[in-house]
């Protein structure tokens, strides 16, 4: 069963699926001299991710090759770099995707905080167990250890407990809990602001309780108090931990709305960034891409479609176009 299955998918399952066809056609469009991207495309798009896993393997059973290493190949010359990385994710299985950007974030000499974060935050915990494993299983070591190793402070403290999976599995909100817990935030904080005196564990709430109920102590205590938990953040906590505060906050109204945000950062300025559009795009297109779509059009008042096309080029450019329009 896919833990990536929602109604707000763009890409879904082709009820006319033939993987051996499948693996036919891809064969013809990358063997020899030419390589026809168009092909590439519409087969890597008509497919979910499960789908494709299949082409992967009657691929290799009928030509005895890996379809992977086919398009990373150096004789692809007519494929750019971008549009083989993109390639390479819609390949993967989504815990395989999750784990190799994971270990991608924290490997080296620094860490991709709003990467990891962003994993983090967003992947149920369901599918953040199956990552575990998998992480476990191919690197030898455990995620919440390569956290642990690469992080530090109060941004250590936030994305440890997120990487163990602990976050409280209820949808239900309990609202006299929300009331108290913004009264303590309020008290603890106020009172003994500067002091070394123990204080709720502000950082502990924010990894561990449901999105829902989040929302409902974050309400109580803007009521409560008169400001916003964003200024709350901004006065007790600093750097890489208060912008992850900051997200898990932006969550906690709405996942599709943080990924429209991370998006549009994506294609700010000169440079666009690549790998957060290849990561947000294909882990995202049999969750919620529609809703992102929704969100990113309110917000910013242009289609994510749009937006791509002035950003990025080539065959990278129509890929991304076809998993946003999706296979519907």
């Amino acid at each position: 069963r896919s833990v990536y299955t929602m109604s707000g998918a763009t890409i879904t399952d082709n009820p006319n699926f033939d993987a051996v066809d499948f693996a036919h056609a891809l064969f013809k469009a990358v063997d020899g001299i030419g390589t026809d991207e168009n092909v590439i495309i519409e087969i890597m798009t008509s497919c979910s991710n499960k789908q494709r896993q299949e082409i992967k393997r009657q691929f290799n059973k009928i030509y005895r090759k890996d379809l992977v290493k086919e398009f990373k190949s150096e004789l692809m010359i007519r494929l750019s770099f971008d549009f083989k990385q993109l390639l390479q994710a819609l390949l993967m299985s989504p815990v395989e995707f999750d784990t190799h950007c994971l270990k991608a974030s924290v490997k080296g000499l620094g860490t991709d905080e709003k990467s990891l974060v962003e994993i983090l935050l967003t992947r149920s915990m369901e599918h953040m167990n199956l990552i575990r494993e998998d992480y476990l299983k191919r690197f030898r070591v455990s995620l919440e250890d390569d956290i642990a190793d690469d992080t530090s402070g109060d941004f250590r403290k936030f994305v440890y407990p997120l990487s163990r999976a602990k976050r409280e599995g209820s949808t239900l909100v309990n609202t006299a809990k929300a009331r108290d817990t913004a009264m303590e935030i309020n008290d603890t904080f106020t009172q003994f602001r500067g002091t070394d005196t123990p204080r709720f564990d502000f950082i502990g709430f924010c990894c561990s309780e449901n999105y829902k109920q989040m929302r409902a102590t974050i309400e109580e205590y803007e009521k409560l108090t008169g400001e916003t938990m964003n200024d709350f953040i901004e006065a007790e906590f600093h750097g890489d931990a208060a912008s992850a505060l900051k997200s898990s906050i932006k969550c906690a109204y709405s996942v599709p709305g943080f990924f429209a945000e991370r998006l549009h950062k994506a294609m700010e300025g000169i440079a666009t960034n690549d790998e957060a559009l290849i990561r947000i795009i294909v882990s995202r297109s049999e969750i919620d891409l529609e809703d992102i779509k929704t969100e990113f059009e309110a917000r910013y008042h242009r289609s994510l479609e749009s937006k791509i096309k002035s950003h990025t080029s080539r065959q990278f450019k129509h890929l991304l176009l076809a998993l946003v329009r999706g296979n519907a």
